[in-house]
């Protein structure tokens, strides 16, 4: 059986795309995070780095995901509308997110690609598609019998990946975070979050011990606080610095620190400057970059 458990990025960036000579290193694209569990297809949100990864999955036959939003802002769903695999009669679509009602994810998405804004409505995409808004309470089951949302405390079996959320409000509207398990190892995405004065506890508990922490690192400090020459304040908007990414995965104990939703702002120098800022807190910081893939597959014990 695939054993797998791996971590690709399509798209890096917060707020709108940036293509051009400044952001080849790390790329242009908005939100977009693919894992591979055990063969198991999760995609993190549905920016426009979802378009070329819809290209790649495309290739496959009678595929069935998983598309996970972490919130229903325009920079993380953008993309959805060119997702070529939600085209294909073939391919099976879990898409779930948060929301007030169980049809929130659904009229956001059918407003997406209403005839006023989009020429194909979300009911011509010809994929099987299983669209439901979560609650923070419940768990994400991916097993052998497919995929399940359950209340919370499951009993999973081993070979299942297991998939919990914790809503945080640091950032307008809310936003969900989750933490994905499987074969013991751990990834958390936790984008569009704000640090504040001390940090958010409660995340620090949720990212516990993970393998891989995936934290929103948009602004520099300077900028943050307004110290940096042409760009505004953004306390409150909903963003943290690289200092306080590095201060959650160091208070968290986690193994790997991933610089997530960079400023569209930033040229590729300023991203760099970001992961030496973490990197003095939490020394195994890596700024992600578009098609960066990292592998935390449980190995065996060799004698």
């Amino acid at each position: 059986m695939n054993k797998d458990f791996t971590v690709k990025f399509w798209g890096v960036r917060g707020s709108y795309p940036t293509p051009g000579a400044d952001t080849v290193k790390y790329g242009g694209n908005t939100s977009c995070v693919e894992v591979n569990a055990g063969g198991r297809t999760i995609i993190l949100d549905a920016g426009t780095g979802i378009i070329p990864l819809g290209r790649e999955l495309a290739k496959k036959q009678n595929l069935e995901m998983l598309i996970l939003f972490s919130h229903l802002h325009h920079d993380h769903t953008q993309g959805f509308p060119f997702f070529v695999p939600a085209y294909m009669p073939k391919t099976k679509l879990h898409i779930y997110g948060p929301g007030g009602t169980a049809e929130t994810v659904k009229h956001v998405l059918e407003h997406n690609q209403s005839s006023d804004t989009f020429p194909v409505s979300l009911r011509d995409m010809a994929a099987n598609k299983d669209i439901q808004s979560l609650r923070e309470t419940q768990v994400i089951l991916w097993g052998d019998d497919g995929v399940k949302v359950v209340e919370s405390s499951p009993s999973p079996s081993p070979e299942a990946v297991v998939i919990r959320i914790y809503k945080s409000h640091a950032h307008p509207g809310g936003v969900y975070h989750y933490r994905i398990t499987y074969q013991g190892k751990s990834i958390v995405y936790a984008t569009d979050t704000e640090g504040y004065v001390g940090m958010d506890r409660k995340l620090i508990n949720f990212a516990r011990d993970a393998d891989v922490l995936i934290h929103d690192a948009q602004y520099s400090d300077d900028h943050y606080y307004g110290c940096l020459a042409g760009f505004p304040s953004t306390q409150g908007y909903g963003h943290s610095t690289a200092t306080m990414a590095g201060q959650v995965a160091a208070s968290a104990e986690t193994g790997q620190l991933i610089l997530f939703h960079h400023d569209p702002s930033y040229a590729d120098d300023l991203v760099a400057a970001q992961e030496s800022a973490a990197k003095n807190i939490f020394p195994d910081s890596r700024a992600a970059f578009e098609r960066m893939c990292i592998d935390i597959t449980p190995r065996p014990f060799s004698s």
